[in-house]
């Protein structure tokens, strides 16, 4: 909720000033596609899964003071909005839409990138395979612990003395940290 209250705040707090402070979002539950004085265009991918949503925004965003005219697209998720400058700032258009859409939430969450989706997939389906292999006695990411624990014991015995991190522990740390284990919910 933060990110939208600020955007609401800074929005009042620069009324007359001629710069927006609209986020150019390009990934999340609401993005900015093109903005000018005037018009701005937005994107919310979840409307074309919900006709319901598309006639809501299509309904209630004109009832703003200073929205001369909404376009929706249900089939893009386009939302175009003409405003009158000086009278409503896009980045209120933008706060109204996630309200109305109730996407609050959604905005807030610190999104994910492509890439550890993927590889916590990947980590995923050989946590299966491993586990399926070994009757249910280990899955791949507690076999590389103990593996990667029995390293650090030796590792430690041989050298009797606490060594600088190896390359399999920084491995297991990197992983651990890219794929948001050790207890947080995706």
């Amino acid at each position: 909720m933060h990110i939208l209250t600020g955007m609401l705040i800074a929005g009042l707090l620069k009324r007359g000033k001629r710069s927006s402070l609209l986020p150019m979002l390009r990934s999340g539950p609401v993005q900015t596609a093109h903005w000018m004085p005037g018009r701005v265009r937005f994107r919310v991918p979840s409307l074309p899964d919900q006709p319901s949503q598309t006639d809501l925004v299509r309904d209630k965003l004109p009832t703003l003071d200073g929205v001369e005219a909404v376009e929706v697209n249900g089939a893009t998720g386009s939302v175009l909005v003409r405003y009158r400058v000086g009278q409503v700032e896009p980045e209120l258009l933008f706060a109204a839409i996630v309200r109305l859409l109730g996407l609050e939430k959604e905005l807030d969450q610190t999104p994910r990138p492509k890439i550890v989706k993927e590889l916590r997939s990947f980590v995923d389906s050989l946590n299966r395979v491993v586990h399926d292999r070994t009757g249910g006695l280990v899955d791949f990411t507690s076999a590389l612990m103990i593996l990667l624990a029995a390293v650090g014991i030796t590792k430690l015995l041989r050298e009797g003395k606490a060594a600088v991190p190896g390359g399999f522990t920084l491995l297991w740390w990197g992983m651990h940290q890219l794929l948001g284990h050790g207890g947080e919910a995706e």
